[in-house]
């Protein structure tokens, strides 16, 4: 399905540098800069999903909030020495609280639409393990039947879970540990479909978590592709039983695909078809409006879209400057 006009805008965000924004019908990316801090590092960007002209930006500088789709940003109340922002969450059925976790991993709540911020009592846990980078809060979700119940990934030190709408945090990484491979997370969500249940991708692949992540079981996502290290991971927005995966081969690779499963991770198949990813597939994001307009991207620079659900697509190159891509928002 091809939807008639093309409404939806994309917004890339780089570690190494920049936030870019690409119009409808536009080929030429246009860096973002009123009102953000100068270099900007953007490892998280958000679409408020009421008002696609609400846009938010996770920088070395906290928070940002744009009120006309990118074309000036403010920064938020949020405390000057808090830790670079690298990912935000929207409670389900009231956007107006909303979640943002950070590198080193903290987790902030907003009850006014991300006008101020308040540091939540969460810790990463006993599994951490000592990289070359600070623990990160890399995703948030929250069960869309409970929206109490929320999940944070975290990178590298497995997961935890608030059961009280982020008060409190409890460990839950259980079977994960103690390999580093399996506390590699890098996505989570939760579906409609299927109530306190958690999906997850780490570096060896994807695991479900019944009952609120109990247990964690393995997903044998090697039958359906050679690669399987699993970056970002998103619920379709209009098919709960619907989920994207990005892949590489490794956390920096000359490979990378999408993916999708139609069945709750039981089965698997290939969304990008007839493009090559120079490097690993970093993330993917569904414009909640116009489901069939898909976009991902590869880690060196390339972003690619799709108007008719992956039947044909297009490669949207990046300037020179814009590596290590990171955040990704269409709406």
């Amino acid at each position: 399905m091809t939807t008639a006009s093309n409404n939806t805008y994309v917004y890339v965000g780089a570690e190494a540098s920049g936030l870019y924004r690409l119009s409808p019908g536009s080929s030429q990316w246009e860096e973002l800069t009123i009102g953000l801090p100068a270099n900007p590092i953007v490892p998280g960007v958000a679409i408020h999903p009421d008002n696609p002209e609400v846009v938010y930006a996770g920088t070395q500088d906290g928070p940002y909030r744009s009120t006309d789709r990118g074309g000036h940003w403010e920064r938020l109340d949020y405390p000057s020495s808090g830790p670079p922002v690298w990912t935000f969450l929207f409670r389900p059925g009231e956007p107006k609280v909303m979640y943002l976790g950070t590198a080193p991993g903290e987790i902030y709540r907003s009850v006014n639409d991300g006008d101020s911020w308040q540091k939540l009592n969460a810790t990463m846990g006993s599994n951490e393990c000592n990289m070359s980078f600070p623990t990160r809060v890399i995703a948030l979700a929250a069960d869309p039947s409970h929206p109490d119940e929320m999940y944070a990934a975290l990178e590298v030190a497995g997961v935890i879970r608030s059961s009280d709408g982020g008060d409190t945090w409890d460990e839950i990484t259980g079977s994960l540990a103690p390999s580093e491979d399996t506390l590699d997370l890098h996505g989570v969500q939760c579906s409609a479909a299927t109530p306190h249940t958690v999906y997850i991708t780490t570096r060896q692949g994807p695991f479900i978590g019944p009952d609120r992540g109990r247990e964690w079981i393995p997903v044998e996502f090697g039958q359906y592709s050679p690669i399987t290290y699993t970056r970002d991971l998103r619920i379709a927005p209009t098919d709960p039983n619907s989920l994207y995966v990005s892949i590489g081969a490794s956390a920096r690779s000359s490979q990378g695909a999408l993916y999708r499963s139609r069945d709750l991770f039981k089965t698997f198949e290939r969304v990008d078809r007839g493009i090559t990813a120079n490097a690993t597939m970093m993330a993917v994001s569904v414009d909640p409006r116009a489901p069939s307009h898909i976009y991902c991207i590869a880690r060196d620079g390339q972003v690619f879209g799709t108007l008719d659900d992956g039947s044909t697509w297009t490669t949207h190159q990046l300037p020179d400057k814009a590596k290590e891509l990171r955040g990704l928002a269409a709406g």
